[in-house]
């Protein structure tokens, strides 16, 4: 209770000293909130909170990103006099929905606060993106979402009519029959567009491209997570484990992956190649989640916490390289390592970090997702070795297009990073290091 207190004292702090005093206490947030992880396993907190050590992981995450996301967004917001409490608002509200929403264990509550973390979402991009076309990309969002998501809406009323409640622990305890395609369509199709998976992928990454840095973040570290957490969640409370439409399922999130890989390689513009690169990863996360085998689903988990900080990590380099360079297209990049060599070694951790390579977890990550993707059919293999040259080729473009080859005459102008920024990336990669030191963490899980 007294966590909670003190976050909302952050909504009524004096503008003069707000946005550091709010940056510091989100960061405070996270550390203490590593205490979370120990809770007992499937426990539940008062009577509305489902808080077991799946949430509590997700939770850490959102407050780790919500101030990285006030530090990132110093210059263009606060240095600009850029509406400075309004979007320090906008972080905290939006930080406050999704700990939340990974806290409920009511349905309907679920699904409200689900629905919520929109609408912040929107405000940073139409307040604050780069381009005239946000409007566009605020619609994309909102149309792809919300459609989907009443599919959802409504066969939660009507299990919670069938069954007398909402509570996701009964669901979880309780023999559920007759859950058939329709069903899991309609349970399901929210959240897979939420991730997205290929074929409803298409508002994502023109959500990226005109949204700031800040709203770019929390996309990819939280938002996408929400889809995720809520498979994680449903897959297990109404055993979808066994029916054919999940082989449809998994081939179309392996194909998408390559594609959007394929896809990824083509890239010019510096977020469009991170936003298609989410949707292969968030793929491959899906089909571990659908396996059924419990290193697919303690991969899964471990994958949205590391690609949360990862892409989120590249999405600020690419920023960094906007406001130094005012553009973000590959081909006008080159040489940078002559002028900027501290960031091309932290975007070459990021990059390397991004393709699961050692020593980052995301290499145990994809081990344990190819694991359970060979045990459910060795057919895959051919999928999996596919994403892995894609996905290093790509990467590897990333980085040698904007450090290495010749110098453009205009990158003269360009100046080192400021210690600010330095720090902001050194966060993003520090938490993936020193989580291989506790990977055992992914064994204890409630499942």
């Amino acid at each position: 209770m007294g966590v909670l207190m003190s976050f909302f004292v952050l909504f009524f702090l004096d503008e003069k000293w707000s946005w550091e005093l709010r940056f510091w206490g989100m960061m405070m947030f996270s550390l203490m909130s590593l205490g979370m992880l120990e809770v007992d396993l499937g426990g539940t907190f008062f009577h509305f909170f489902f808080f077991d050590k799946v949430s509590s992981i997700l939770i850490l995450l959102s407050f780790w990103t919500s101030g990285l996301m006030m530090l990132a967004s110093y210059n263009s917001v606060k240095k600009l006099k850029n509406k400075i409490s309004f979007f320090s608002f906008c972080v905290l509200i939006l930080c406050l929905i999704v700990v939340v929403f990974f806290l409920m264990e009511n349905m309907l509550l679920f699904y409200l606060f689900f629905e919520m973390s929109l609408i912040p979402t929107l405000l940073l991009i139409l307040s604050w993106g780069y381009q005239p076309e946000r409007l566009q990309a605020g619609m994309y969002m909102m149309l792809y979402t919300v459609s989907a998501s009443l599919p959802l809406l409504l066969c939660i009323v009507l299990l919670g009519y069938s069954s007398g409640s909402f509570s996701m622990s009964v669901y979880l305890y309780m023999f559920v029959v007759d859950m058939n395609m329709y069903w899991f369509v309609g349970l399901m199709f929210a959240f897979l567009v939420k991730l997205p998976i290929y074929f409803f992928h298409l508002w994502l990454p023109k959500a990226h491209v005109e949204a700031p840095i800040s709203g770019s973040m929390i996309l990819a570290s939280v938002l996408l997570k929400l889809g995720g957490y809520g498979v994680l969640r449903f897959v297990n409370m109404f055993k979808f484990m066994g029916g054919s439409h999940m082989v449809l399922l998994i081939i179309v999130c392996l194909w998408g992956g390559i594609l959007t890989s394929i896809i990824c390689v083509g890239q010019s513009d510096m977020k469009s190649l991170i936003a298609y690169s989410s949707v292969g990863h968030m793929g491959v996360m899906l089909v571990g989640l659908m396996s059924g085998f419990v290193v697919g689903l303690e991969g899964a988990l471990l994958m949205m916490v590391c690609h949360g900080l990862c892409s989120s990590g590249l999405f600020c380099v690419g920023n960094l390289i906007y406001e130094k360079m005012n553009s973000r297209s590959l081909f006008l990049c080159g040489g940078m390592i002559n002028y900027n060599p501290m960031m091309s070694l932290l975007m070459f951790l990021l990059c390397i970090c991004n393709m699961g390579a050692p020593p980052f977890i995301n290499l145990v990550s994809e081990i344990m997702l190819y694991i359970s993707l060979f045990m459910y059919s060795y057919v895959l293999l051919f999928f999996v070795i596919m994403m892995v040259f894609v996905g290093g080729l790509y990467n590897l473009i990333f980085y040698v297009s904007v450090h290495h080859g010749q110098i453009m005459s205009f990158m003269k102008v360009m100046k080192i990073n400021s210690s600010s920024e330095n720090l902001l990336l050194f966060l993003h990669i520090s938490p993936l290091l020193l989580f291989i030191m506790n990977v055992g963490y992914m064994s204890k899980l409630w499942f």
